[in-house]
């Protein structure tokens, strides 16, 4: 069981990163379930030349099926409805995501995990520039957060191939995957974009002393050429991700303190002449979280973070976020479970010329079969 823990937070990591909010967790006697969690997300961004409000109410639905032994399926699918208002001027975007599934099956009793999923092209595209081009910009800005900011893309599918195993008292674990992303048209007459291929890498270890673990994860990941009409155009840095976390678990009580630094190179765009630049900069985030236990029934779990986001080489300056919240939740028996929450982040960006303010309100239903 320990191998198939350590395993399946392989499959988590990879497949978070390449499947985008679908993830895995093969579990002996997980029974069916699925669940919906209705988030309100709103932002404002304060400076010298007005203010910016965009907000977002998104409806994440997810899925899980136990096909067989070691084998089990996910669905994952996603709509929001997004308003932006630059000082006055509105503009509003409204669609679905793509609807993901991810399969997973372990082997050689749980040593080896194979991991699969499609990325089937149910989402909005061919938005609109002047109304809908502009909030999706603000929704993929790395400053802010939003539940949802991918919509419609192309057929896609994704292969994750991971093991785990005792080396001394560490469990160790590691994988490979593989994403591809086929042609679509993501703004009205832009004609067909094909997104670069994805090949990351990931591998973990934890370190277990009583009640105390100690996690360290490196997920690394390079980029294909992004080409339209055939030609090359842009090409993502590479990304190496670096994790550090340490819980300690108690009879009624889990705590956990983690640090991650995001290490990225620079992009290259192909205008006539092949040009190089950082356009995002490094992030390095301290999160931390303590859930307790009410009871049979219920949970608390106050939280915070930090975020510190490096400069870019396009002249926008570094940024500083700060969050703070907090979620409860009750169970009724063993098949309904209720959650909600709510989040407040303060801080600057661009080199501490722009306020921002944001506040995420949560609510969430899961229901076991």
């Amino acid at each position: 069981m320990r191998s198939k823990i350590l395993l399946m937070t392989v499959v988590c990591v990879v497949v978070a990163a390449i499947a985008s909010q679908v993830t895995g967790q093969i579990v002996y006697g997980r029974p069916a379930s699925g669940g919906v969690q209705v988030a309100y997300s709103q932002w404002t961004l304060k400076d010298d030349n007005g203010t910016t409000k965009i907000g977002q109410l998104s409806a994440p639905l997810r899925g899980f099926l136990p096909i067989s032994d070691n084998f089990e399926g996910l669905i994952y699918l996603s709509a929001s409805s997004n308003s932006l208002d630059v000082s006055g001027v509105d503009s509003k975007l409204s669609g679905l995501s793509n609807m993901r599934m991810q399969f997973n099956r372990s082997f050689s009793e749980d040593r080896y995990v194979l991991s699969c999923g499609l990325n089937l092209p149910t989402g909005k595209k061919q938005l609109t520039a002047g109304e809908e081009v502009p909030v999706l910009q603000m929704l993929t800005q790395n400053y802010l957060d939003f539940p949802m900011h991918r919509f419609g893309e192309g057929f896609g599918f994704n292969a994750l191939l991971g093991t785990a195993r005792m080396v001394g008292r560490l469990k160790c674990g590691g994988g490979i995957a593989y994403q591809y992303t086929g042609e679509y048209e993501p703004y009205e007459g832009s004609g067909d974009y094909d997104p670069g291929d994805v090949v990351s890498f990931n591998a973990g270890a934890d370190w277990q002393q009583d009640r105390l673990t100690i996690s360290g994860n490196v997920f690394y990941a390079f980029y294909g050429a992004d080409k339209a009409g055939g030609k090359e155009t842009f090409k993502q840095s590479t990304q190496l991700n670096l994790s550090l976390s340490a819980t300690h678990t108690g009879d009624d009580f889990r705590g956990t303190a983690s640090l991650a630094y995001l290490m990225r190179g620079r992009n290259t765009l192909y205008t006539g002449t092949e040009n190089s630049l950082k356009i995002y900069g490094d992030e390095f985030h301290v999160r931390g979280v303590a859930r307790w236990t009410l009871g049979q029934q219920w949970f608390l779990a106050p939280s915070m973070q930090m975020r510190l986001i490096g400069e870019n080489d396009e002249g926008f300056g570094s940024s500083t976020i700060f969050g703070l919240g907090g979620a409860v939740g009750r169970s009724f028996g063993e098949q309904i479970d209720i959650t909600g929450g709510v989040k407040y982040f303060t801080g600057q960006t661009d080199g501490g010329d722009i306020d921002l303010s944001g506040l995420q309100i949560r609510a969430g239903l899961t229901a076991k079969l």
